[in-house]
């Protein structure tokens, strides 16, 4: 009987994989979820500290200030939190933030 029941199930629907339909609903998702991707020059909104992590800086001493330009190298997940690798060229740095922490440029953050 259950020999039947299975011959009669056809699938309902089929899967596709269009790598560019995903590559857009990615970048459509990243917009709307204030993901920066990649390459992206970005605005810090927040001081960060040197916490000990930073060579040849001392520990509470200021890497990057509000208002400096930076351009996002590679994203990663770590424990649920979305976290960036941020590059200041203007003060020889690179950084570890999260998105709280900077803005994009072109928004009413640059007009201050």
């Amino acid at each position: 009987m259950s020999d039947q029941i299975a011959a009669k199930r056809r699938p309902v629907a089929r899967i596709v994989c269009d790598a560019h339909r995903r590559r857009a609903v990615r970048d459509m998702e990243r917009r709307f979820t204030g993901e920066f991707s990649p390459g992206e020059p970005v605005r810090a909104a927040a001081v960060i500290r040197n916490d000990g992590m930073y060579p040849h800086k001392d520990i509470g001493e200021p890497l990057v200030h509000p208002g400096d330009t930076g351009v996002v190298r590679e994203s990663w997940r770590f424990l649920g939190e979305i976290y960036y690798t941020v590059e200041f060229v203007a003060r020889s740095v690179f950084v570890i933030m999260r998105d709280h922490e900077m803005a994009r440029m072109g928004t009413a953050f640059d007009a201050a």
